[in-house]
């Protein structure tokens, strides 16, 4: 994505040692950043592959411009190249942060000191995977610069590789460097497939530059000279259109939340990635090089760092994905162009006299984090031990008193300490057993990178027996309009979908047959965080539970009665803070709705 403003480095050496431009690839970057805009905005499942596209693009171009200096002055001027990186990255990155600013003023996004010092850093995505910040967490307020995970990876990429070829072409031949290139590629798609099967969770794999180097080092070993080796034409050609095969069905339909994932299909993405890249560096295509395909392309850098904060903004949430896809994009591209055009060129060619843009960039930078860090926005902090709390009862009680569990996810996790207050001032002792992120199924394909979810929901059954527990309440929050079941991705409203979806629910109620005297379910409440579709298929979700309540016989608590009462209206009568999870006097004011609903309730 770095590299998708400046044309001019879209170049390859011709045979004659000449330095030619390539508007295929500008035209390959504009595909694929419309692509990932159309996954970040809900149109399709699989955009996320984009970025692996453009891993591998910046591969294939600071390699090419390695070697090429190399062959043409002998030397690697490791200083002019990491000069002319942050001449060419720093001031769209700037931009974002004033843009960013702006819309946390508003009141359209929240911003936290970490992800800000992530951005200036390009320490992104370690930031996420040190703190457990879930790229794929549909379950709390959107980071605005979330995004910036991918550039974090490219940023070190660009770090270190030089370093490598400098060192490698200094003492040997490009062919040396390609397999030094190649082998790196193995041992990232060996770590990747390695990691994903002895536990490492899905972020670390996906957001680890360990495991991501694989599209930038296929990219690379193809900007050495001989490789791929020579093919015959028909060969060639029909490896190209499976690549546009691969990358097409890919980007449309493979979700990036499963754990199969990256036991090797990643690794088939890169390399047809790879062939796109060979294609649109070595062939004339007519869409690829199209006038409005090469500018987007020249402008993807500030498309892809412009376009989440609007995706993530609260003004687009309840817009449809077709929507929010075209009023992003026009936006975007709209921003991009004004960056590329009046800031960045300018930096980047010279223009301006160093000591000017140098203490522009500066004070910029200071200016927009001092706003940044003073507007951030804390949300509460989940309470991630509550699935090891032991249940003591409170002060002054009796061990007759009726003892209670409250079984779910991130939503009661969050209010947990609420919770507690309430219910103990009504003398009842109360467990919260509950573990974010986790998801109401017993297979662990459906688990979004926490496998040990599956072990959870099955302590659940004996916990409630050594503790005794009277009254389980079972409170989970709502997922949207579709959820995982063995492996499938099935809609709420979806009639064909009915049995799963009652099936879901009952294997909730079910870890407590015979073992509890009473179980009452909370049905979800329709969030105002995500798209109107979602929260539909939440609607079909609460009237699975009242389904499954009249079958069983057991209660079911409406909060949405109480938080929407007249939805999709009125949907925030009882505050979400993120649109979804409830802290502080609304917290308490929900316990106390849950807590008229036991036996024995005062």
């Amino acid at each position: 994505m770095t590299d998708g403003l400046d044309h001019r480095h879209d170049v390859r050496e011709d045979v004659l040692g000449r330095v030619v431009y390539l508007p295929g690839l500008d035209g390959l970057r504009a595909l694929s950043v419309l692509v990932v805009v159309a996954f970040h905005a809900g149109l399709i499942d699989g955009g996320w592959i984009g970025v692996d596209v453009f891993f591998c693009i910046s591969g294939f171009l600071i390699t090419g411009l390695l070697v090429s200096e190399h062959e043409r002055s002998g030397r690697v001027a490791l200083g002019a190249f990491w000069l002319r990186r942050f001449r060419r990255l720093v001031p769209a990155l700037v931009l974002l942060l004033a843009l960013v600013s702006v819309l946390a003023w508003s009141g359209q996004v929240d911003l936290r000191s970490d992800s800000v010092w992530g951005a200036l850093t390009y320490s992104t995505n370690w930031v996420h995977v040190v703190s457990g910040t879930s790229y794929w967490d549909q379950f709390a307020s959107p980071d605005p610069l979330r995004h910036l995970w991918s550039l974090a990876i490219e940023e070190q990429f660009y770090i270190v590789w030089p370093v490598v070829a400098f060192v490698v072409l200094r003492r040997s031949t490009p062919h040396a460097l390609r397999v030094v290139a190649l082998s790196g590629a193995a041992i990232s798609a060996l770590v990747q497939i390695i990691g994903i099967h002895v536990g490492w969770s899905i972020d670390r794999v996906y957001q680890g530059t360990d495991t991501r180097s694989v599209a930038f080092l296929l990219g690379a070993a193809l900007a050495t000279r001989g490789w791929p080796p020579r093919t015959p034409r028909r060969f060639g050609r029909l490896v190209e259109g499976l690549g546009y095969l691969v990358c097409g069905t890919c980007a449309v339909l493979m979700p990036g939340d499963r754990t199969w994932i990256f036991s090797g299909p990643l690794l088939g993405v890169s390399l047809a990635g790879l062939a796109l890249v060979h294609h649109s560096s070595t062939t004339s295509d007519r869409l690829l090089d199209a006038r409005w395909t090469r500018a987007i392309g020249r402008w993807s850098y500030g498309i892809y760092l412009f376009h989440w904060p609007l995706v993530a903004s609260d003004g687009l949430r309840d817009a449809s994905s077709v929507v929010r896809f075209i009023v992003v994009s026009v936006a975007a591209v709209g921003l991009a162009a004004l960056s590329h055009r009046f800031v960045e060129t300018p930096i980047r060619v010279g223009r301006l006299p160093k000591g000017v843009w140098y203490a522009a960039t500066f004070g910029a930078a200071v200016v927009v984090v001092g706003v940044v860090v003073s507007t951030e926005s804390e949300g509460p902090v989940m309470n991630t031990s509550v699935t090891l709390a032991p249940l003591e009862p409170s002060d002054g009680s009796s061990p007759g008193d009726m003892r209670v569990m409250v079984f779910g996810d991130s939503v009661p996790a969050v209010a947990a300490d609420e919770l507690r207050s309430v219910f103990d001032s009504e003398g009842f002792d109360i467990d919260v057993y509950a573990d974010p992120g986790c998801v109401p199924s017993p297979d662990e394909r459906d688990q979004f990178g926490k496998p040990e979810c599956v072990e959870f929901l099955r302590g659940a059954r004996e916990r409630a027996t050594s503790l005794s527990i009277d009254t389980v309440v079972v409170w989970w929050g709502g997922t949207g309009a579709e959820f995982s079941w063995h492996g499938s991705d099935l809609s709420f409203c979806d009639s064909s979908s009915q049995d799963e979806v009652y099936e879901r629910i009952n294997m909730l109620v079910g870890n407590f047959d015979g073992v509890v005297e009473t179980v009452i379910l909370v049905a979800p409440v329709p969030r105002v965080d995500i798209g109107r579709v979602d929260s539909q298929g939440t609607q079909c979700e609460i009237r699975a539970y009242e389904e499954v309540g009249r079958n069983r016989g057991i209660e079911v608590v409406r909060l949405v009665d109480a938080v929407c009462p007249s939805y999709p209206q009125d949907c925030d009568r009882i505050h979400r803070y993120d649109g979804l999870h409830f802290d502080g006097d609304a917290a308490r004011e929900v316990a106390g709705i849950i807590l008229r609903a036991l036996p024995s309730a005062p």
